[in-house]
């Protein structure tokens, strides 16, 4: 901790922004050992793994209906393109 022994020493200002500091420092150790504090913590991370994984399905799903959409409309391309080969027919057929 700070050693506030030198406190004639000090300013009025250095004195409390150093009493501050202590009382902040307490209150962050207070917090890191509450049961509450890490149960709390704890479903907040749960909760963060839960959403991660939702919009990592949501990206798959995605992902997979446009590759999906892609293929369709690959295999109509490919279609069109057939016919219209079919109604070109080369020269040597039509004789």
């Amino acid at each position: 901790m700070i050693d506030l022994s030198n406190d004639a020493k000090l300013s009025r200002k250095e004195s409390a922004r150093q009493q501050r500091r202590a009382a902040y420092l307490r209150a962050k150790e207070r917090r890191a050992n509450d049961p509450k504090q890490l149960v709390f913590k704890e479903a907040m991370k749960q909760r963060q793994r839960e959403a991660y994984q939702a919009s990592r399905e949501r990206r798959k799903e995605a992902t997979k209906a446009m590759k999906a959409r892609r293929s369709e409309q690959q295999a109509e391309t490919r279609a069109a393109q057939a016919r219209q080969l079919k109604l070109i027919r080369p020269a040597t057929e039509r004789e």
